[in-house]
This record gives structure tokens, C-alpha cells and sequence, in this order.
């Protein structure tokens, strides 16, 4: 899952107004739990907190859902934790939420469902006879089945904003996803599973459709197999009230099965009440016979709607055309997220200090501001605020300060830190006559010695600049591009970054990194490293 560790706001002030950086995004989140039968059943009137985590001084909010079981909003763009106060009871077990998300784009919809949920078993309850009958019937034997079948057929697509999810659909490397995943992105990669991801080429599109194949190189995944479409079409092989089941990426979770029902069909589309996350566009919907009958896509509606294998069909015979003669994709491996933590009780300790000096983190670089952040960094400013809060409160009651006990919620965020590198470079804006931004960001390369450092992930996405009023001023490009642990070493002997803008695309803009950045990113990541010495 692409990490977005830290954001900042840029803020100018004059005689008129105050302008900072930063993106609205309208989310919509439903709480909706899957019975023994399938069935999906929204939570109404339940209760959820949002906090920031990347920036200081969030203040926690309340949503609470309707009677179907959402609750809509807008939010600034950022990572934020989703927590239920109180669990709620379902069927023999007891469901609580608590997650980080990270919010971006125009809309975004996050469903908390029986796969993300921290789940506590009954122990004391006996269950009804007619949950126990239907559970003894449900087809969950079928669908464990159909899941270890069909799982090394899903994929993870990853492209410069976002990640979503794709299916083979031919053994010579041919991947489905959707158009919008990949559309005006130069960076293309499809991941087999945590440790195996390679480059992907775009063959053919169909945007009307939201329909887009890309071709990989399987030698990296020999497990791979390939999805069994259905070429009949959604008419004659589908039903009304049929169910279906989809295997994605929902929110960073990787193949994660989701089942629904079919509500509706058309010539061109397919309605079902499966839950389609962030993430999971661009899957397969299966049926229980283990056929793919269409595309998912991920939106803000309640009902996902599915692009039918017959339409899909075409794009994948001009894909062959296109193959045939044409070199295959590298099967080299490209780095990827580590699959461990940063070490804990570094972390935490973190907290003890009252200060921390993040000067050498934050830079320019021509047009551009520079900011690299470590797992400490990122620690340190999810909970800046509520330490300072713990120490004003200690000193009140007599207590010394400097012993206040982070707080519970600090602990345990502690236990899912990600040992990586992040390095975002958003474009300074001026006020010559009109405030706007000064660049726009196309792409960035990290040179250790000269030679280019490959990124877990090389993110670029849209920047708006907005006034108080949350009326976008300006838009750019910023990016953001995730790093291995090891990258920023002194063993270089010299780092460099060169940035790329939209107003000189081949011509970069080189900063060297001062020794001291260096040295200090270094030092963050040294218990990351001595956990792992050889021993």
C-alpha cells in the first residue's frame, strides 16, 4: 500500500487573505456487515472518530451513520485513523474498527465491513438455530475453495497516483484493469504478491469502457493462472439475484475476498450491491462457478456497477494484436515495501524527547520544497500534539512533566509503522499579481554516487492551492516517492536529487543533499537495521 507519511501546509499571509495548500475530498463512509447467507446488512446509527494523523492540531471528529448505514462529509486530503468507540454485536461476534486511510482525490468512499474489522467471538452467546442452520448451508466451503483456485490470478496494478487491482487473463501475461488506473501514468507495475512485483506495458484501452490491458512478464510468477472469462456475456450466463464474489486490494489489503448479489443487467453493465473499495477496482466479479462475468469499479455509488466480459473482449483481441512481434516486458524485479514494522520501542521512545529538530528533513530545491521523512519523523508528528497535552496535563497535577505516558492510541500505532523512506516535492507558489503555483512537478530520480536508486513507489498527484473559503485557486502536480530503509546512506559518498519540472522536462534541477540530512535520515534507521543483523 502506498504511504503517505507526512503532509505540510504552506501558508502566505498578506492584506487580504490566507492562502494554504491543500485538497477537499468528498468521502462517504458505509459500515455494512455480511451475514451467514451472504447477505449484506448496513449498520445505521453507529458511531466512528476520525483523526488526522499527518498534521498537528487535528481536532477528532464524529460521524455517525444513517439508516442505511452512511455517513457523508468532506474532508482535507491525508491520512486519517477510523475508530469505533464502541464495538457492535452481530450474529456470535463482536466487530470493532480501527484503521488508517489515506484520503486523496475528487471522492472517495471507505467501507467498513467483515474484512477489516477487528472481530472477538461470543464465547457466552449461543446462536440462534436459524443462524447456525443457514451458516451450515451457506456455500463458505465452496467460496474457500473457489478463493485458493483463483487467488493467483489477481494482482496489484500500481500506477503514479493510485493502486488498484487487475486479473490474467492470458498465459502469456495479459492483464485487465481499469482504464482509469492507469491512464496518463508513466509509471506502470503489476505486484504478484508482497515480495514479487515487475514493470507492465500498456496495450490497449477502451476509456468509454474503463477497460485497459497490460502485459507482464510471468517468469517472475510462475505460480500465476489465468481467470476463466465468461464469453457469453452477462445475458445468457448471469441472473438477477445470482451471487457473486470479487478478490482485490481493498485499502492497501491484499486479496481480500468481497461477496454481494447481482441487482441488475444491462447490454453494457452489471449492477451488484458488492462493496467495491478503493483498491479493488479494476477486479474480477466471479460467479460461484468460478467465471469471471465482468470488471469491478471502484465509485462513490452504493451499487457498484461492472463492465461485462463482452465488452471487455475486444480490447483484450486488440492487446494480442498489438503483442505479437513486440518484445516482452523485463521480468526484473522492482523493489517493494517491505512486508515487516519498524522496530517499537524505538518509536515510543521517540515521544519521551519534548523537541525535535526536523530542519534537516525540510529543504528547497529550486522551485520546489524538498521534504524527507523517516518512520521517527512520521511518529513523532502523528503525536506531537498529544504529548504536549500529556505533559500540560501532568504539570497540573503536580507530576513532572517530562514522565508523561503517551497516550494509548500512540502505543499502538506504534505496532504498524512501515521501515521506509519518503521524499515529496510540492512546488512553491508566488503573489506577483495573482497567487499561483510557480511549477509543476513531472518526475524525480535519487542518485546514491551517480547511480539512480529504484522507488518502492514513484507517486505523482495533484496539488491545489485554496483559499480560506476552499475555492481552488491553482492546480499542479506534486510527488511523492517512496524509498527502501537503506536508501539515504552516507556510504554513497554523495547524494543527489534531480527534479524534473513541467516547465523544463528534460532538464533537472539537482540538489545535492547536505551530509547532515544524510547522516540524520541514517541515524533514524539505525534499530530498523540492528533488528535485522545476522546473529
Amino acid at each position: 500500500m502506498r504511504r503517505s507519511l507526512f503532509a505540510a501546509a504552506f501558508l502566505l499571509s498578506s492584506g487580504l487573505a490566507v492562502f494554504a495548500q491543500t485538497d477537499s475530498v468528498k468521502v462517504k463512509i458505509q459500515v455494512i456487515l455480511v451475514d451467514h447467507d451472504l447477505n449484506q446488512k448496513p449498520v445505521p446509527h453507529f458511531q466512528v472518530t476520525l483523526q488526522r494523523v499527518d498534521k498537528t492540531g487535528s481536532e477528532p471528529m464524529e460521524w455517525k451513520t444513517g439508516l442505511d448505514g452512511t455517513a457523508e462529509n468532506s474532508l482535507a486530503a491525508g491520512r486519517y485513523k477510523i475508530v469505533s468507540p464502541k464495538p457492535i454485536e452481530f450474529q456470535g461476534k463482536r466487530y470493532a474498527w480501527n484503521l488508517e486511510v489515506l484520503i486523496r482525490g475528487a471522492a472517495q468512499s471507505i467501507d467498513l465491513s467483515n474484512d477489516n474489522a477487528k472481530t472477538e467471538d461470543l464465547a457466552a452467546d449461543t446462536p440462534h438455530p436459524a443462524d447456525a442452520a443457514s451458516s451450515s448451508s451457506a456455500s463458505g466451503g465452496d467460496l474457500t475453495a473457489l478463493f485458493d483456485r483463483l487467488k493467483n490470478s489477481v494482482v496489484t496494478v500500481r500506477a503514479e497516483s493510485r493502486d488498484g487491482s487487475g486479473f490474467l487473463v492470458d498465459s502469456s501475461g495479459l492483464v485487465v484493469t481499469n482504464y482509469h488506473m492507469v491512464e496518463s501514468s508513466t509509471y506502470l507495475a503489476v505486484q504478484f504478491d508482497q515480495k514479487r512485483k515487475v514493470a507492465a506495458k500498456l496495450l490497449a484501452t477502451n476509456a468509454d469502457k474503463d477497460v485497459a490491458v497490460l502485459w507482464v512478464n510471468l517468469a517472475a510468477f510462475p505460480e500465476a493462472i489465468v481467470a476463466p472469462m465468461n464469453p457469453a456475456g452477462a445475458a445468457s450466463q448471469i441472473a438477477v439475484g445470482q451471487r457473486v464474489f470479487t478478490i482485490g486490494n481493498p485499502l492497501g489489503r491484499e486479496k481480500v475476498l468481497t461477496t454481494g448479489v447481482i441487482s441488475k443487467i444491462e447490454a453494457a453493465a452489471i449492477t451488484s450491491d458488492i462493496n467495491i473499495n478503493p483498491g479493488n477496482s479494476g477486479g474480477p466479479l466471479f460467479t460461484l462457478n468460478g467465471q469471471v462475468a465482468g470488471i469491478t469499479t471502484a465509485g462513490l455509488r452504493k451499487l457498484a456497477s461492472i463492465v461485462p466480459t463482452a465488452e471487455v473482449q475486444p480490447v483484450i483481441e486488440q492487446a494480442r494484436r498489438k503483442m505479437a512481434g513486440d518484445s516482452p516486458p523485463s521480468a526484473e524485479l522492482l523493489p517493494v515495501e517491505p512486508t515487516d514494522y519498524f522496530p517499537v520501542d524505538s518509536l515510543r521512545a521517540v515521544l519521551q524527547q519534548e523537541k525535535l529538530d526536523t530542519k534537516p528533513y525540510f529543504f528547497d530545491a529550486g522551485q520546489f520544497q524538498v521534504g524527507i521523512t523517516t518512520p521517527v519523523v512520521s511518529y513523532y508528528f502523528r503525536h506531537e500534539d498529544e504529548m504536549a497535552a500529556a505533559r500540560k496535563a501532568a504539570k497540573r497535577s503536580g507530576g513532572d512533566p517530562s514522565g508523561a505516558k503517551p497516550p494509548a492510541s500512540a502505543l499502538e500505532d506504534a505496532q504498524d509503522v512501515r521501515p521506509v523512506i519518503m521524499i515529496r516535492v510540492r512546488p512553491k507558489f508566488g503573489v506577483f499579481f495573482k497567487v499561483r503555483f510557480k511549477n509543476g512537478f513531472q518526475r524525480m530520480r535519487l542518485l546514491c554516487g551517480g547511480k539512480e536508486l529504484a522507488p518502492i513507489d514513484p507517486g505523482r498527484g495533484t496539488f491545489n492551492l485554496m483559499d480560506q473559503r476552499g475555492r481552488t485557486i491553482d492546480t499542479t502536480y506534486q510527488g511523492v516517492y517512496e524509498y527502501q530503509p537503506d536508501a539515504v546512506s552516507p556510504a554513497c559518498g554523495g547524494m543527489v536529487l534531480e527534479i524534473y519540472s513541467e516547465k523544463d522536462p528534460s532538464t533537472p534541477i539537482t540538489k545535492p543533499i547536505e551530509a547532515a540530512t544524510v547522516d540524520r535520515v541514517w541515524a533514524d534507521l539505525e534499530p530498523y537495521r540492528k533488528a535485522h543483523e545476522v546473529k
